[in-house]
């Protein structure tokens, strides 16, 4: 019994010494809502439609073992305020009151998943229709081929 109270003393006195920081939960709310249209297209550069399209098409859900992930608007402005910027992911961390590591995780999910998208909206010409294209309008400038 006495060696419980002991542990139970020593843990109160180490408390004491070294309190336990509470846990603090920021303020994540939607900045789209809080800036303007031309205050969202500098600080992103895109509109805020084609934002909110881009987070629904990426889909950021992801199972975490946390309780508070970080939501798929904020981790899609994360990564686009890094990449329009080139600012250090301390800053951009700052910004959306977000921790650095975080953000360089929605910067590589932000940019995995446009890459897997890439097929869909960026279409390269055949090579042959382009190499006659180009012989044509050379043909027509010089003559000859």
């Amino acid at each position: 019994m006495a060696d419980i109270e002991r542990r139970l003393r020593r843990a109160r006195y180490i408390n004491e010494l070294f309190p336990m920081d509470r846990r603090v939960f920021r303020d994540r709310t939607n900045p789209l809502k809080t800036l303007s249209p031309l205050e969202v297209r500098e600080r992103y550069r895109f509109f805020q439609e084609t934002i909110l399209f881009l987070v629904n098409m990426l889909n950021f859900e992801r199972d975490t073992e946390r309780s508070c992930p970080l939501p798929p608007l904020i981790s899609t402005l994360a990564a686009l305020h890094f990449l329009a910027t080139g600012t250090h992911h301390i800053v951009t961390a700052g910004l959306h009151g977000i921790l650095r590591t975080s953000v360089c995780r929605a910067v590589k999910e932000f940019t995995d998943s446009v890459c897997r998208h890439l097929n869909d909206f960026v279409f390269f010409p055949n090579i042959e229709n382009v190499q006659r294209t180009v012989q044509k309008q050379f043909y027509n400038i010089a003559g000859a081929y």
